[in-house]
C-alpha cells in the first residue's frame, strides 16, 4: 500500500471518527479503550442509536488502528525525508 494513499485513507477514518467524538464529547482512543474493557456494555440493549453508533465507532477506530501500523512499518523515521523528496511538489 503506498503511504500516500493510506495517509488519506487514515484521514478520511478520522473525520468519520470525528463525527462520533463531536456528537458523544469524546475521543475515540478512549472511546474504544472503554470499549475494549467492557465498561460500555450497559448499552448493549440500547434500542437508541447509539448502540448502532458505538459498534461503527469502534470498527472505524479498529481500522484506524491496523492502517496506522502499515503507515508505521512503511514509513520509518529515516524513510521521511526519502518520501517527501519523491512527492512532486504542490502547483
Amino acid at each position: 500500500m503506498e503511504t500516500q494513499n493510506l495517509v488519506r485513507e487514515l484521514h478520511w477514518l478520522e473525520w468519520q471518527m470525528r463525527t462520533f467524538e463531536d456528537r458523544y464529547g469524546v475521543l475515540s482512543r478512549d472511546f474504544y479503550q472503554a470499549m475494549e474493557a467492557g465498561d460500555l456494555s450497559e448499552f448493549d440493549d440500547d434500542t437508541e442509536s447509539r448502540f448502532q453508533d458505538f459498534l461503527e465507532w469502534h470498527g472505524l477506530y479498529k481500522i484506524w488502528l491496523k492502517r496506522e501500523q502499515i503507515y508505521r512499518r512503511l514509513l520509518p523515521p529515516q524513510a521521511i525525508v526519502k518520501q517527501l523528496r519523491t512527492l512532486p511538489l504542490p502547483a
